[in-house]
């Protein structure tokens, strides 16, 4: 399941709305289903979740003329100093390649987009991300904001580091595609690859950092472990998202594909997250609208035939076999329970 930590920092989603700000397209319209005013995003210590960024970047990747080149913008506006211990914890590494495993111990306190694994062969180094958990019309933003970012630490690390040796990998097929998106993150981009990647040569990785600290550098590392430390809010349940979507619409008919749209994930991602946290979108779906019935049946002393329709049920027949099946007692039954005692 994702490792990311599902609040994060406002810096990145308040990278989307300057992105859209200076291409002149409107804020609100790139904040739109989140829940989030642009001017909240200027609060100290403000958080937002990764759904919350995730929507924005699907509202600017819709909003703006073309995908190509969002993503490569928004990572320009994010510096290394923006990711507090954990970038410094980064910077002031050894080599590469410690900095590279340092930010998979500590991937919970990052507020990317994706998880990702580090891939070693004889002479290249590649750094995989997992876009599984990402709608495929964000896998553009993602691979060029992650591209620029690292591009960034890099300089940071070596002073002035040549490009010419990282390598961008993708999956996509179309050679124009592919070239706009290298015009516009600044280094090599290569299609037709088996998934997204950012590759180096060892030797790079191997390489003594100029800035290393070593001092600064077990300070940040220990300071990142308290952090892990702490108590902090559960991880991302999906069954709860799904919940969430479907208390929110609870008296619209709804699939798993259009709950899906709503978490900005697909409907194969869905099902096996799902899974994996040992239920179904049948099954919450089911318990949702039953529950709420219960109550306005039992609480509320609603009519059968409106609860019926108020928690998506169009036939009320249908509502009444399911209530009962799951209560042990008709609707009615629960209905008249409600006015016996509130008459008593």
């Amino acid at each position: 399941m994702r490792q990311l930590s599902n609040l994060r920092t406002a810096t990145g989603i308040r990278a989307v709305c300057d992105v859209a700000q200076d291409m002149g397209l409107d804020p609100a319209e790139v904040l739109k289903d989140t829940d989030l005013a642009y001017e909240e995003l200027v609060e100290p210590d403000r958080q937002v979740t990764w759904l919350q960024e995730v929507q924005a970047i699907r509202n600017i990747v819709r909003c703006a003329p073309r995908d190509i080149g969002l993503g490569a913008r928004a990572g320009r506006k994010l510096h290394a100093f923006a990711y507090g211990v954990y970038g410094f914890a980064l910077l002031t590494a050894p080599t590469l390649r410690a900095s590279a495993r340092l930010s998979i111990e500590f991937m919970k306190l990052s507020t990317g987009l994706t998880t990702y694994s580090v891939e070693e062969t004889s002479d290249r180094v590649r750094i995989r991300f997992d876009m599984t958990d990402l709608p495929p019309d964000t896998h553009t933003f993602a691979i060029e904001a992650q591209s620029v970012i690292t591009m960034d630490f890099i300089a940071e690390m070596l002073g002035t580091p040549d490009f010419n040796d990282m390598v961008v990998e993708t999956p996509y097929t179309d050679t124009r595609y592919v070239n706009d998106i290298e015009e516009e993150i600044g280094t090599e981009v290569k299609g037709s690859m088996p998934g997204f990647a950012l590759s180096f040569s060892s030797a790079l990785f191997d390489e003594p950092l100029p800035k290393s600290d070593p001092a600064t550098f077990q300070y940040c590392v220990d300071q990142c472990k308290a952090l892990l430390e702490q108590p902090d809010v559960q991880p991302d349940l999906w069954s709860q998202k799904v919940r969430d979507v479907i208390h929110e619409n609870i008296g619209e008919e709804l699939n798993i594909q259009t709950v899906a749209d709503l978490l900005a994930t697909t409907e194969r991602t869905l099902r096996r997250r799902l899974s994996e946290e040992h239920t179904s979108f049948r099954e919450l779906y089911l318990d949702a609208r039953l529950s709420r019935a219960r109550d306005l049946l039992e609480v509320f002393g609603l009519h059968v035939d409106a609860v019926s329709w108020r928690v998506g049920y169009s036939e009320p027949a249908s509502f009444t076999r399911a209530y009962t099946k799951r209560f042990g007692v008709s609707p009615g039954q629960a209905r008249l329970h409600k006015s016996s005692v509130g008459s008593g």
